[in-house]
């Protein structure tokens, strides 16, 4: 056995699928904070020089031999990178993840360099990886048994502005 498949959200039933920040979302603005935790995610581990990034995908390099690879067909590149030699794990399920709007509410929350994202680092005291899109947008990935408390701690950043 190689793989645990049933572990797999990109095995399940779409709707059967439920975000664990539904409920701290619930009636927010999707233009200050998205949910993303539904999107693929995949955990690699190994040289990331092998790993070929597929359309559509983003390969965000944590360090030489450890990554997260954004897709929307997790099960695909788990087998792609692993063919290549690269561990690979769908970390979909593992990660609760979030777009917000504004760089002063994320200086709130996190003391990383926003100029030298992405990062892993602290965010709202909480173990994340956070990227910077176009301007002030950041996406920002945590363990997500605690995502639903770090929502509350980005709604609470932006009740104080």
């Amino acid at each position: 056995m190689t793989s645990l498949a049933f572990l797999s959200p990109s095995g399940s039933e779409p709707a059967l699928l439920a975000s664990p920040l539904a409920r701290a979302l619930d009636g927010v603005d999707p233009s200050l904070v998205a949910d993303l935790s539904l999107d693929g995610k995949v955990e690699l581990r190994g040289d990331l020089g092998l790993v070929e990034v597929g359309s559509g995908e983003e390969l965000v390099r944590l360090s030489a031999r450890r990554g997260l690879l954004l897709t929307a067909d997790p099960a695909g590149a788990i087998e792609r990178v692993r063919a290549a030699g690269v561990r690979g794990y769908d970390a979909s399920g593992l990660l609760a993840g979030f777009a917000v709007r504004g760089e002063q509410v994320v200086r709130r929350l996190t003391d990383l360099d926003l100029d030298a994202l992405p990062a892993a680092g602290p965010f709202a005291h909480v173990a994340a990886i956070v990227l910077r899109d176009d301007g002030d947008r950041f996406r920002v990935y945590v363990p997500q048994e605690l995502g639903h408390d770090v929502v509350h701690a980005v709604l609470d950043a932006y009740e104080g502005l």
